[in-house]
């Protein structure tokens, strides 16, 4: 299937040309004649680059890439910025506002091809799932270097396992490492000065955690624990930041999930602080159906872990899941609570 790409440029001519010389190489292209149109069409059609101009009226290229930089579902596109100004400040500003590369115009039809390929054939290796197989981090790990790897974390050798309820740092302890879940669910979690636990994220396989308090400090601020047992990869704090330091791709790679979760923890803390009981608990029961649709099984979340996902007292999530039931909206099966009726559920929590 050909790729995708995405062309954002308010001139008519250079943008027609562009598209001519991309479709003659075999993508399919998208145009958008100005920032605005760009954020919108990349929303929609998920392009596998975006080409994006600089100077635009509307909403100019570095605005189109905040926006879409901070929506986890565009976040991971590679985006090459298009500008007539060729200077090293320019260029700076342009990388370090999370652009994977730069073309000054005019440029040559073998400058575009050249920098095209370069960045989809890097896109693939980094956005390539983590998978469910432990073995692929180790090759996420080696692409991402292209030497082999970083000594010393080996991931392709057993992780370790750990029992449910087993503890695998707590508030405050020394970031000593980072961790990649390959089996089961690791419940992320802060407890606040009247012991009341709030679940900040549920891991699964294929998901790191502990990556944001290693990069942000020397102490972590939130606890992780066993939900159901798990086998788990530990990659020491010294070989994840070489990591980063050693190779800019991977640290956009973890630039771009950090801000995607930064965006969810605002819309979470939002919630917290506007929506009723009701409304969190339908929220949280969707969040979880989605995030674990492709797994084998949803994980057995006590009442009292699901509270500390929304955010409130078991007494009072309780009362709702039995409001639910009563409307027809769920079942409950021992722990589990079945969705039977999911559009109710969004109508409801306001999606």
């Amino acid at each position: 299937m050909a790729k995708k790409i995405l062309i954002v440029e308010d001139n008519q001519f250079l943008r027609t040309t562009t598209a001519d010389i991309l479709q003659l190489a075999g993508y399919e292209v998208i145009e958008a004649e100005h920032g605005k149109m760009g954020v919108e069409r990349a929303q929609l059609e998920r392009p596998d680059m975006i080409i994006c101009d600089v100077e635009m009226p509307e909403l100019d290229g570095y605005g189109v890439l905040h926006y879409l930089s901070n929506d986890p579902q565009t976040a991971m596109i590679p985006f090459i910025f298009l500008t007539s100004r060729d200077g090293a400040d320019e260029m700076r500003r342009g990388m370090t506002s999370g652009a994977d590369d730069y073309l000054v115009k005019p440029f040559s039809e073998a400058d575009l091809l050249a920098t095209i390929d370069v960045r989809l054939r890097k896109s693939a290796i980094l956005q390539r799932e983590y998978g469910r197989a432990p073995q692929r981090l180790n090759e996420f790990i080696a692409d991402a270097t292209e030497h082999g790897g970083i000594p010393g974390i080996d991931v392709g050798d057993r992780p370790r396992k750990y029992g449910s309820g087993q503890i695998l740092y707590g508030e405050g302890d020394s970031t000593n490492h980072v961790y990649y879940v390959a089996s089961g669910v690791v419940k992320v979690l802060r407890t606040d000065s009247y012991g009341k636990e709030l679940i900040i994220e549920l891991c699964k396989a294929g998901d790191f955690f502990g990556h944001m308090d290693v990069l942000k400090g020397l102490e972590y601020g939130s606890a992780a624990e066993v939900l159901e047992d798990a086998e788990v990869h530990l990659i020491p704090r010294k070989n994840f930041l070489d990591l980063m330091h050693r190779n800019r791709d991977v640290a956009m790679r973890f630039i771009r999930l950090l801000a995607g979760e930064v965006t969810q923890n605002q819309e979470r803390l939002l919630a917290l602080a506007y929506a009723s009981v009701r409304e969190r608990t339908a929220q949280a029961l969707l969040d979880l159906q989605a995030r674990f649709k492709e797994a084998d099984k949803r994980p057995q979340l006590s009442r009292e872990d699901l509270a500390g996902m929304v955010g409130t007292a078991k007494e009072s999530l309780i009362r709702a899941l039995s409001d639910f039931k009563s409307d027809g909206w769920v079942t409950l099966e021992g722990k589990n609570v079945i969705i039977q009726d999911e559009a109710a559920l969004k109508r409801f929590a306001g999606r």
